[in-house]
């Protein structure tokens, strides 16, 4: 049939289509519809039951306005909900799989008087004559309601040009799809786009969602109001970049979630040398439709670009993009990136913190030492910071490795510096979080949390993060959710399954706690905490074979010399009573490289195996390491979670060798240590353990007696230490650690039946 014209009447399926007006109507429904979805309603009514590609489309509803395929889909599913074509099936407008849409309605035109018009809303009285008194009724108050409608938005745009924080205006930047004919440039695409969202994030008063919950919708099906009640914002900005050869052609549009209708669309072709260019009209652009007025200060910050050289921005956009991945491999590659970003512009001061970051991460996923870690990663703070004293994210960076070096009270104070700069920067709350944490403050990190949550709604990580702290308090329901949310969210990742395991094992389950450190390994075999943990869990339950599997599968991984996986192996040693073995082991074994710590622990272990010599010959090791002090061995939060205390067998051996005065002192540190995290709301067997041992040092046996009964009533199931502990050595004489041996061993004897299969899961 022929297009519509002006004063065309059809009907479309059920509906009457008044093409004149915007209007159709469906008994006493009317709908108003917008210009733009008539005229997507009469493209495809033009020759129903044909499929129209997203470009014909294009063409026919925004004719001379760039708009990319994503306006189309939610165009479409915009009218499907006007036409109330929201079933399984669809009734008006079906989807063709990588072709496009059709009409698949009937459609016939409606004869000049042969039916009633369809009423124009809020039209004079001859406009609804025909229509019954109440629905005339009803489509007035319509009107005068839609009137009103239009005015409190008016006044909306109004308030939110001069006060955007107070009117919620806040955007998404959505990952620009790659459009390159070789489909080969999406790194690139993903860095340009973070880029923007960044320099968005230091507009003040302007609230922008963060990279990873942003780019989740890299190939979005949702309407632009989904996605505004999902993300939390106002607005999207969606783009597309097109390389060829030495030419760039990058478009973006800046869309409303309130009603889909774009606010401001554009396309930039330039040389490649202009990407740091568009990236920074794109932010003006975005900055000016919102009509966010700025300083002059801050529109000059908006207008810097992060460096001079078009290489080394590319380069840098690279390594960002490598270094989320988190995989040893892609960390290589991020650092590489990273350094030849700086080798093409040494003032580059982003890339000197990106670099700072990706050492970092490798102490993390690539099994780095932070002793070998700490002075990449300050020789690059310092970098950055001497060329961009304000930059958020070196700040950020620095903090990372202050927590991991115990100094947690001066990362959150890098931590809120970098805040101050951007209140937009998500992973700092993330970060802050963390270093609260570190600090025992989990009530202060959850409030972090809460704040990144926020921002960045849809971060893993993130719900990992919240997971290990809800246990801290002992909340543990809400810990598996938040664990779950994660998983649900990026089911690769091996932290999440590693932190349900611990929540598990937090409550004595066991077999879900080996079952998640598992499916961990099944994502990270390389992980060498995460194997060690696993054979002190398999330990636990009773099962030492498959622990020393474990254990020499960290070895091929670590390599022969890894002292953290001998002391794992080592613990293997004692919970079989190999103690000559240990002992030979601990003996022959290479302490130079040990830090405090490290030389402490092997020392405990030396006085279980009963050779007090070589326990005070590595206590004084640990005395004289050059980075000893009472710092370095207070037990930290994740120490205690574990039931581990140097600072407790640092005390144990002073006080075999009669040095009462300082044995008390430590344990006075601990003590009060322990009354902080309680306070605080910590809820975990592994303090009230370390809280035993040092109880029954002083000889208060009652009351080291009631700290073992609770971390059983907790979840506590280490009976192999409690039974070879030097600390407890008083108490496994009494009928109440009888008890609460037998009692844990009955629960571990469950535990392997279910592990084999004999019984199942509850």
């Amino acid at each position: 049939m022929a297009r519509p014209g002006p004063g065309r009447l059809l009907q479309v399926g059920a509906w009457r289509v008044d093409t004149a007006l915007d209007l159709i109507q469906c008994g006493e429904r009317v709908e108003k519809l917008e210009p733009r979805m008539m005229r997507l309603l009469c493209c495809l009514a033009e020759r129903p039951g044909e499929v129209f590609s997203a470009d014909e489309i294009l063409a026919a509803v925004w004719p001379g306005v760039v708009v990319g395929p994503n306006s189309v889909y939610q165009a479409v599913a915009q009218l499907r909900r006007l036409l109330a074509d929201t079933g399984d099936q669809p009734a008006y407008i079906a989807t063709v799989p990588r072709k496009g849409y059709r009409l698949v309605a009937p459609v016939r035109a409606i004869e000049s008087g042969s039916a009633p018009p369809v009423s124009a809303v809020g039209g004079e009285d001859h406009a609804v004559s025909s229509v019954p008194r109440h629905a005339s009724m009803r489509l007035r108050l319509a009107g005068i309601g839609a009137a009103i409608i239009v005015a409190i938005a008016a006044a909306w745009v109004f308030t939110r040009g001069s006060t955007p924080a107070e009117a919620g205006v806040a955007v998404a930047v959505l990952p620009f799809a790659d459009l390159s004919s070789a489909n080969d440039n999406q790194d690139f695409c993903d860095g340009l786009a973070e880029e923007v969202l960044n320099s968005l994030a230091r507009v003040p008063g302007l609230r922008v969602t963060g990279r990873t919950s942003a780019f989740r919708f890299r190939k979005r099906v949702e309407a632009p109001e989904e996605l505004g009640r999902t993300l939390g914002v106002s607005h999207i900005l969606e783009g597309s970049v097109r390389r060829n050869g030495e030419r760039l052609r990058v478009s973006a549009q800046l869309v409303s979630t309130r009603d889909g209708f774009v606010l401001w669309a554009n396309s930039f072709d330039r040389a490649s040398a202009g990407a740091i260019t568009v990236q920074t009209e794109i932010s003006q652009a975005v900055v000016d439709a919102l009509k966010i007025q700025l300083s002059a200060d801050a529109r000059g910050r908006l207008n810097r670009g992060p460096s001079a050289t078009v290489s080394a921005y590319e380069l840098y956009l690279l390594g960002r993009h490598q270094q989320l991945q988190r995989n040893p491999d892609a960390l290589a590659r991020a650092v590489e990136y990273h350094r030849l970003a700086i080798d093409a512009d040494p003032r580059f001061a982003l890339a000197h913190a990106g670099l700072a970051d990706a050492y970092m991460a490798g102490y993390y996923y690539q099994n780095r030492t932070l002793k070998e870690t700490a002075p990449l990663v300050e020789r690059e703070v310092d970098a950055a910071l001497r060329l961009d004293p304000q930059l958020a994210e070196a700040h950020a960076a620095r903090a990372v490795l202050l927590a991991e070096q115990r100094r947690p009270d001066e990362a959150v104070t890098a931590l809120e510096h970098a805040i101050a700069i951007n209140s937009n920067y998500g992973e700092a709350y993330v970060r802050l979080g963390a270093a609260h944490e570190y600090a025992g403050r989990p009530v202060q990190a959850l409030a972090a949390y809460d704040q990144a949550l926020a921002l960045d709604p849809l971060h893993a990580i993130l719900h990992v993060r919240r997971c290990l702290t809800l246990q801290n308090l002992g909340r543990y329901a809400e810990a598996e959710r938040a664990c779950n949310r994660a998983i649900e969210l990026q089911p690769e990742i091996p932290n999440a399954y590693w932190a349900r395991g611990l929540c598990a094992w937090a409550q004595g389950d066991l077999p879900a706690a080996i079952h998640s450190y598992e499916l961990a390994l099944l994502r990270a075999p390389h992980r060498l905490d995460i194997r060690g943990e696993l054979a002190l869990l398999l330990l636990d339950v009773g099962l030492p074979e498959r622990a020393r599997r474990e254990i020499d599968a960290a070895r091929q991984y670590a390599g022969p010399d890894d002292l953290g996986v001998a002391l794992v192996g080592a613990q293997l040693r004692v919970a079989t009573g190999e103690t000559a073995a240990l002992l030979a082991e601990l003996r022959a074994r290479d302490f130079r490289d040990a830090g405090p710590q490290q030389h402490l622990e092997a020392a405990y272990l030396a006085m279980i195996g009963g050779d007090a010599l070589l326990a005070d010959r590595l206590r004084t090791a640990a005395l004289a390491s050059p980075s000893f002090s009472e710092e370095s061995i207070r037990p930290g939060v994740y120490d205690v979670r574990w039931g581990s205390c140097g600072m407790c067998a640092l005390a144990f051996l002073e006080r075999a060798r009669g040095n009462t005065v300082a044995a008390d002192r430590y344990l006075g540190v601990v003590r009060d240590y322990l009354t902080q995290l309680v306070k605080a709301g910590h809820r975990w067997h592994g303090l009230e353990y370390v809280r035993a041992t040092m109880l029954a040092q002083q000889g208060r046996e009652s009351a080291a007696l009631a700290s073992l009964t609770r971390a059983y009533e907790m979840g506590g199931r280490r009976a192999w230490l409690m039974r070879t502990d030097p600390a407890l050595a008083a108490l496994r004489r009494t009928e109440t650690f009888t008890s609460i041996i037998q009692r844990i061993d009955a629960s571990n004897a469950h535990a392997r039946s279910i592990l084999s299969g004999q019984i199942p899961t509850r």
